[in-house]
């Protein structure tokens, strides 16, 4: 009887690993976030905030980007904080769209010298 029950139990977790085996090693297509600097100054200790992930930068000149690859598991929104490199107020942006599934966007979220951030999205 043991040697029944630990064969139905063999079979049971091949089954299932042979029905699992291809989203294990799939490799799903990401959304891409990036930061750009139009500020004409630097900007240090950059977080980014989405679907409960933290992206951090510790500093980004002017004219440079940042780039993260993300994937998310619900619709979800972008927070985003920054401080300037010679001001000591923190800025904060919230806003923009990304959706779970199946098409993947690059956010580009440029922020300008008046602490504004225009964001696009456009497909990936």
């Amino acid at each position: 009887m043991k040697k029944l029950l630990f064969l139905a139990l063999v079979a049971a977790v091949a089954w299932f690993g042979w029905k699992q085996l291809p989203t294990l090693f799939e490799r799903r297509p990401a959304h891409e976030a990036v930061i750009r600097n139009n500020t004409g100054t630097g900007l240090t200790r950059i977080r980014l905030v989405v679907d409960g992930q933290t992206f951090v930068k510790e500093t980004l000149a002017d004219d440079e980007t940042a780039v993260f690859p993300f994937r998310v598991r619900r619709d979800a929104t972008f927070d985003l904080t920054w401080q300037w490199a010679d001001r000591p107020a923190e800025n904060t942006w919230s806003g923009g769209m990304v959706p779970v599934g199946p098409m993947v966007q690059r956010h580009t979220m440029t922020i300008d010298s008046d602490a504004g951030v225009l964001y696009t999205a456009e497909r990936r």
